[in-house]
């Protein structure tokens, strides 16, 4: 039988008394067991043989309590949800007032702590891509409610000149990616407290960028500026065979194919025969081009590094000069070329963020790609002069936040976002959140 075969029995449906304390032992430690498995595994590489044998005990067991490894990844889902809504309902007022940020920053502690007990769901639950499970409705479900709830709360604390929807999506947005950074050590941040400081900082201007800097003096000051660093990302590209035109042509459709499908899909949702259909060839001549389908991403990654290392570095050249304007324009000339990139490859970022792939060439292009346009990021803030504390990796953080999550997350809305629409919000988060102070002298290019 496959796992979507197999049916609990009547007797063990969570709080049956029939399950008693010993069941009710078991249940809890194959939930335990799984989302550590999640961690380091993923969902697609833990099966149900091996939570089975991680919680001591046997599939037909496990199959008693559960029908299916996607069953237990949804009531770590519920577990979750309910943290954060227990967080939710107890968050304060806000506004630019010295009460508003602290309500903001204890909210923000509050959400780094869930976030650490339920890692692994924060980074999958947009991820789990298998076929007939009812998984990915049930997060975006969530998550529209729990923005809902934000918006409400915005909404009464008088936000202004930002829609409060298009508020809540961009602050729970961030707040999800920064923390996942944060938690996997993708770019360098500071300690849990100060990283939380800088990330309550950067969420109250967004929010509230008329914030008067006395707000902050309950912060310890920041360390000392980031020293620069390398922004290039040279990406060692082996040397292709030489092909004729026809078969260049065959290759360029197979990985336009593969990127239009991991996005629609996921990289774990599409198999070979998808590939093949959708680019309109057979299998053969799929296997003649490529090993398997993790070759495929290993091309589109590579692909995806390229661009990213040149859009790198023109952000890292990106000169402010103090007047608004024209900052804006700079910047979102910048971000009209970034969000189809984004959107293009989508499937292979979502593929680096899962955490899953162990293939190391994957690793390290999701590790140096972020790490690129970090540095870039700090050039970029650093020439802005504040009287308020923000550390300037946490600051850069943000950035790659805005721009590593914020065009997924406008997607999943539901609404047919269009491209102007998306960098319209990721320029208010920057230049509200991050570009909040008096320009200054570019610093130095050299590293």
């Amino acid at each position: 039988m496959s796992d979507g075969e197999i049916l609990r029995r009547d007797g063990y449906w969570p709080s049956s008394p029939v399950v008693g304390r010993r069941g009710a032992q078991t249940r809890r430690r194959i939930v335990a067991e799984t989302l550590k498995l999640f961690e380091t595994h993923g969902f697609h590489g833990t099966s149900v043989e091996s939570i089975a044998k991680a919680a001591g005990t046997s599939r037909a067991t496990l199959y008693q309590y559960f029908g299916s490894k996607e069953q237990i990844f949804v009531e770590l889902l519920d577990e979750c949800g309910a943290a954060l809504m227990r967080v939710v309902r107890r968050l304060g007022p806000l506004g630019p007032t010295a009460e508003g940020f602290d309500n903001l920053h204890w909210w923000l502690g509050e959400w780094a702590w869930v976030y650490d007990r339920y890692a692994t769901m924060f980074v999958q639950w947009a991820n789990i891509d298998t076929p007939g499970t009812a998984v990915q409705p049930m997060v975006l479900g969530f998550v529209r409610s729990y923005n809902a709830r934000i918006a409400s709360r915005l909404a009464s604390s008088g936000v202004e000149d930002m829609d409060p929807d298009s508020a809540s999506l961009a602050l729970t947005s961030l707040v999800h990616r920064f923390n996942y950074f944060r938690h996997r050590g993708n770019v360098p941040l500071p300690s849990l407290d100060e990283a939380t400081d800088g990330l309550a900082v950067a969420m109250q201007l967004m929010l509230f960028p008329d914030t008067p800097s006395e707000v902050f003096v309950q912060l310890p000051p920041v360390r000392s500026r980031p020293a620069l660093r390398p922004v290039a990302d040279p990406v060692e590209i082996a040397p292709a065979p030489e092909l004729s035109a026809r078969a260049a042509a065959t290759v360029g459709d197979i990985v336009a194919a593969g990127a239009r499908l991991f996005a629609e899909r996921g990289y774990h949702g599409t198999g070979v025969d998808d590939l093949v259909t959708e680019a309109g060839f057979a299998r053969a001549t799929f296997y003649k081009y490529f090993d398997d389908k993790l070759d495929l991403l290993r091309r589109l990654s590579t692909e995806a590094r390229v661009i990213s290392a040149g859009l790198a570095e023109r952000l890292a050249a990106l000169e402010l000069t103090g007047e608004e304007a024209a900052d804006r324009a700079a910047l979102r000339a910048w971000l009209a070329d970034f969000v189809p990139f984004h959107r293009h490859y989508v499937g292979v970022f979502r593929s680096w963020v899962e955490g899953g792939l162990t293939d190391p060439g994957l690793v390290a292009a999701a590790e140096r790609s972020n790490s690129a346009v970090h540095a870039a990021a700090v050039r970029l803030l650093m020439q802005v002069e504040r009287d308020y504390p923000l550390d300037l990796d946490v600051a850069a953080g943000v950035f790659v936040a805005v721009l590593d999550r914020m065009p997924d997350a406008v997607l999943e809305t539901g609404q047919d976002a269009s491209n102007d629409a998306i960098v319209d919000l990721m320029l208010d988060a920057i230049m509200r959140g991050l570009l909040n102070g008096h320009v200054v002298a570019r610093p130095s290019v050299t590293s």
